[in-house]
């Protein structure tokens, strides 16, 4: 099967390979890129009511649904750069001249979303305290998409956006996806919407839903792991959740940011097997003790790290984590020298998805100057 003239081969892992030239984004949320990119921009904003600001009298095309006109959509704050260290909340944002309109604005990480009265009203949840919804997809799934023209064209022009980089494919580490979500891409990729290669994770709930793992589906798209997003304090259910995907024939993707959950997934790791064949995955690894190097090593499994976070949420490791820490942070040369398979990816939308930004943060550690790899190996970071 070949996809803008390279070759796509599938080997036991389900990964993909036989590219001549081009990059591979290991972790991306390939729909909420498109979402932000058609989202009002408030990535800028320095202080709340400046997220307000870019908020006010907003109009977004295509997205549909609510009252008053529609909806509108913001992405891209991050509390810990406002200068008051806090999300908005439904009092800031009724204070929008479109107040009478629901409106939802997510952070920049995915995992935060704050709602206006009149959306919260829209949702059934209107006697929520201050609207700042923490891993709410069961609420937000409720908001209106936008209509299938917008999010074609705006699909299209990501993609060829991204192939302009030299993307020539990507792994969605969406931990939602399910079958809706993989017959969108397949159909996105045989109709030319989508040009790169695709492997799609999907959800734990859906193992049962979804061909198996690495399936063609269409075009260029395959099914992936079975991706895991730990809650804070559900660190027990990785291990049954780790054993549920291996027993129904998927490897795993965890979502690690911490020690405790890296430590939880190793526990876990050590105790089932993922498919004969396959590599289970340990993603983003934020934050790794020196003594959990080696137990990755022996886990066999691979490390998708995100580089660009290093330039990107600097400031904020620098006033969030302790020296110590950052000492712990985003681990590359170590975790190569140990043996383990690692690659990298953006996070798109939370942060670009720009191989060569992502080359140079591997290559210029700014906390820990051991970590740096060379050109040649922070390339080999972007392939198959």
């Amino acid at each position: 099967m070949s996809t803008n003239g390279r070759r796509r081969d599938g080997d036991d892992d389900g990964s993909v390979d036989g590219y001549v030239d081009g990059y591979v984004d290991h972790h991306v949320h390939f729909l909420s890129s498109v979402a932000a990119s058609v989202s009002v921009d408030v990535s800028g904003a320095r202080n709340v009511p400046g997220v307000v600001e870019c908020l006010s009298g907003a109009h977004v095309k295509g997205w549909r649904g609510g009252v008053s006109g529609g909806w509108i959509r913001g992405w891209g704050y991050d509390d810990a750069l406002l200068d008051e260290a806090r999300h908005p909340t439904r009092d800031d944002l009724d204070r929008v001249s479109a107040k009478g309109r629901p409106m939802v604005v997510h952070h920049r990480s995915g995992h935060v979303a704050v709602l206006n009265t009149a959306a919260l009203r829209e949702l059934g949840v209107e006697e929520h305290p201050d609207g700042i919804l923490y891993d709410r997809h069961d609420l937000l799934g409720r908001v209106p998409r936008l209509d299938q023209a917008t999010l074609d064209a705006a699909a299209a022009a990501l993609s060829r956006r991204w192939a302009a980089k030299r993307i020539d494919g990507f792994v969605d580490a969406t931990h939602t996806n399910g079958p809706g979500e993989l017959d969108l891409m397949a159909r996105w990729s045989r109709d030319g919407v989508v040009v790169q290669v695709v492997k799609m994770m999907v959800g734990s709930a859906h193992v049962d839903e979804v061909p198996p793992f690495g399936t063609p589906l269409c075009g260029a798209v395959s099914v992936g792991h079975v991706k895991l997003m730990p809650l804070p304090g559900r660190t027990d259910e990785v291990e049954p959740e780790v054993t549920k995907a291996h027993d129904a024939g998927f490897p795993v993707a965890v979502h690690v940011v911490d020690v405790e959950t890296l430590q939880v997934t190793l526990d876990a790791f050590s105790k089932s097997a993922p498919p004969a064949g396959s590599t289970d995955r340990i993603e983003h690894n934020a934050l790794c003790l020196p003594e959990q190097v080696e137990a990755i090593a022996r886990s066999g499994a691979r490390v998708v790290v995100n580089p660009s976070f290093l330039h990107g949420r600097r400031a904020k490791y620098e006033r969030e984590l302790s020296e110590i820490e950052r000492n712990w942070l985003i681990r590359i040369r170590s975790l190569l020298d140990a043996g383990v398979e690692v690659r990298a990816g953006s996070d798109s939308p939370v942060s670009e998805a720009n191989p060569a930004e992502m080359i140079s943060c591997a290559m210029a550690h700014p906390f820990v100057p051991e970590e740096s790899v060379d050109l040649s190996t922070a390339t080999r970071l972007l392939s198959w």
